[in-house]
Parts: C-alpha cells; structure tokens; sequence
C-alpha cells in the first residue's frame, strides 16, 4: 500500500490526470528527507508517521508541485476533501486548516476571475471559522508517543513540545482583512485584524489596525 492507497486516492489518481501529468507530479514530489530521484508516491508505507496532517495536507502540496491544468484538478479534489472532513465527527483541524491556506492562495492568485475571487473569500471565511480550535493545538503541539516515552524515562524536555509555541501566520485572517479594505469596507478589515491579534496570529496586525484606524478616522 502506498500513500494514495491509504487516502483512497489511487482511482482518483489514474483517472483524473493524464500520465503525463501524474509522471510530472510524482517525480517533482520530494519530501524532505525523502531519498532524491525515488518515486514517494507510490513508495510502500512500512510504519511510517505523518503527524497532524493528512489526506486535505497531502492534496494541496500535490496542487502546489502540479503545473498547468494538473493544478486545477487537484485543488477542486483538495476542495472536495476539505468538505468532507468537516462533514466528519472526529476532524484533523490542522490538515483542514493548512489545506485551507493553499486552496486561498490558490484562488486569490486568479483573482481577476469573480467566480475565483469569490472562493478565495469563502475559503477565508471558512479557515477563520475554525480558527479558534486551532490555537490551542498551535501553542501546545502534540508530543510523539515515542518522544512521552523517552522523556519519561530520562526527565528531559523539548523546547517545542513542552513550552508554548508562537502561532504561525494565519491566511484565511490577512487574505480577507486586504480584501475587504481594498473593497473600501474599512470597518470590517479591522474588525477582523482586531479579532486575529486578540486570538495570538502573527503578521503586525498591530501596524495594520492603526494604518485602519488612522484611514477610518480621514474618512469621517
């Protein structure tokens, strides 16, 4: 079994893209750490570990490798498993939440299209509306369970795992505060700064709800 087999992504895979495309895809996918010039896609899975991320993550990394139409095809699949994971009971938040990241730059890139202009904004809206669930998983990442049992047993520690985090950037909260400013709706780009700088995201949005701020007051 390899990794598309695992995320049942093999039918997918041999009838939506072109062998031309799944062999430009599958020789530009290089994981770090993975032996240069093997194929990691259809490598065999013997034990190996994925972390926090998943079928939505593994998606849009294979967006971002495609080239032309390839693209396309994958980022709407990408799509397509997003929703589905969030139709889910049990949800990975942080392969969604990164899924999400790429499907926004994805859409945002092709902006001048309304109907991408539209889904970049929708994405926006849904990574935000997840935002919340994603803080704590941020500042305080799960430990390995092979990492809890050598700590255990030697009393050491991991400066990430065992000390709070500073939290990554966060898409779906900048993309639709520049959004909404340059559509002139002031209030709302800092409404949204204001709510992204109270959750802990990184970006300056200090510098950003004073430039909002400042523009708000002129328009009065």
């Amino acid at each position: 079994m390899d990794i598309l087999d695992k995320y049942e992504l093999k039918e997918w895979w041999n009838t939506a893209l072109t062998p031309a495309q799944r062999e430009q895809i599958s020789r530009d996918y290089q994981p770090m750490g993975y032996p240069s010039g093997e194929r990691y896609l259809y490598a065999k899975l013997v034990g190996k570990s994925y972390g926090d991320t998943g079928k939505c993550c593994l998606l849009d990394v294979l967006a971002c490798v495609a080239k032309d139409d390839a693209k396309g095809i994958i980022s709407d699949k990408t799509e397509q498993a997003v929703k589905e994971a969030l139709s889910q009971p049990k949800r990975n938040y942080i392969d969604i939440h990164l899924a999400l990241a790429g499907l926004i730059k994805y859409h945002y890139r092709l902006r001048n299209d309304q109907a991408h202009y539209e889904k970049a904004k929708e994405f926006c809206l849904l990574q935000i509306s997840i935002s919340s669930k994603l803080v704590k998983k941020f500042r305080h990442p799960e430990k390995p369970k092979e990492l809890k049992r050598l700590h255990k047993l030697t009393g050491m520690t991991h400066p990430y795992y065992d000390e709070p985090q500073i939290l990554p950037s966060h898409t779906g909260y900048k993309q639709l505060a520049i959004i909404l400013e340059k559509e002139g709706d002031l209030d709302g780009a800092l409404e949204l700064s204001q709510k992204a700088l109270e959750q802990g995201w990184s970006d300056d949005y200090e510098k950003r709800i004073a430039k909002l701020v400042t523009k708000i007051a002129k328009r009065k």
